[in-house]
């Protein structure tokens, strides 16, 4: 079942997070201003490279200890979200790995919230790097309540690749819509994510039949095209295009280099950086990248560069 277009759904947001200054503090800012319930479940530490993330272990990507604190964050993060407990105890829950250690991947870190979700709702994935507008969300949810029907929604985002660069191709690396960017779903008590990359989140039948075929020694099945959700030309229409600042600061990209096996990475970006004439070929700065993707300047794609609060 769909929502009543009359009911009054809130939203929950969840976030990962380690180290996420500055950007973790935007968040509240924009959920202060919207006019229903919101609740933002944080879920901070060091995920291991494992499930939805081993990948990169093929890669050469490791965890150093130098990027945490006990396995928390130690930039600053943690003691803001210490502040937010201490001022929206009813608005705000962080969910930590006790004793120092690390989350079983992201997949475990996406499912902690679930269970003290018991309302029906809509889920909203904020990563910490993903900056929306107040009016983005209030459109978004009204799309819900008008149409019962799709599942969830797809979205396209502007995806900057440095304070003042962004792809600025479509169907390529930051935008690809086979598995980019699947954000908020209808949510039931009972749901739980099988996949955070890509993201599934399923209800409790699905779950059984999930179980079944892993006694049968076969793989759960995920299947996005069979998603019934807003398409990315819906939501885009509706002006629902978020932004992305996915490498924006120096330490995001060493982070990356060093997580994901992202050899030469920092490198790289600072080349790309510091080149003069656009567009250029993003697979020719980073060279995880495989498709046809271009940067362009912000300015010349009509959009604001960004500048480090």
């Amino acid at each position: 079942m769909g929502f009543d277009p009359t009911d009054d759904p809130p939203i929950h947001f969840f976030t990962i997070v380690l180290n996420g200054e500055p950007f973790i503090r935007h968040h509240l800012e924009v959920f202060q201003q919207l006019p229903f319930r919101w609740h933002w479940h944080i879920i901070e530490g060091v995920a291991a490279l494992a499930h939805d993330t081993a990948w990169s272990l093929a890669n050469g990507g490791r965890i150093d200890p130098a990027c945490h604190a006990g396995g928390l964050s130690n930039d600053g993060t943690r003691e803001y979200l210490d502040a937010l407990l201490r001022d929206r105890p009813g608005q705000v829950t962080v969910y930590r790995k006790p004793g120092g250690a690390f989350w079983n991947g992201k997949l475990e870190m996406a499912n902690a919230p679930l269970a003290n979700i018991q309302e029906p709702c809509l889920l909203w994935q904020v990563d910490v790097d993903e900056y929306w507008t107040p009016e983005q969300i209030i459109a978004c949810r009204r799309l819900f309540q008008e149409d019962p029907e799709p599942r969830a929604a797809f979205f396209r985002c502007h995806f900057y690749v440095g304070p003042e660069l962004v792809v600025s191709s479509r169907e390529t690396y930051g935008n690809n819509s086979s598995v980019d960017w699947l954000r908020v779903w209808r949510f039931q008590p009972g749901n739980r994510w099988t996949s955070h990359e890509p993201p599934m989140l399923v209800g409790r039948w699905q779950l059984l039949h999930a179980g079944f075929r892993r006694l049968l020694g076969k793989r759960p099945k995920v299947r996005l095209k069979n998603l019934k959700a807003f398409s990315h030309a819906v939501t885009e229409a509706h002006g629902l295009v978020f932004t992305h600042l996915a490498y924006v600061l120096p330490i995001q990209v060493a982070f990356k280099e060093q997580y994901y096996g992202y050899r030469g990475a920092r490198q790289q970006w600072e080349t790309l950086q510091a080149q003069e004439r656009f567009p250029v070929a993003l697979k020719d700065y980073f060279p995880w990248v495989k498709d046809g993707a271009t940067v362009n300047r912000a300015s010349d794609q009509g959009l604001p560069p960004w500048v480090n609060p």
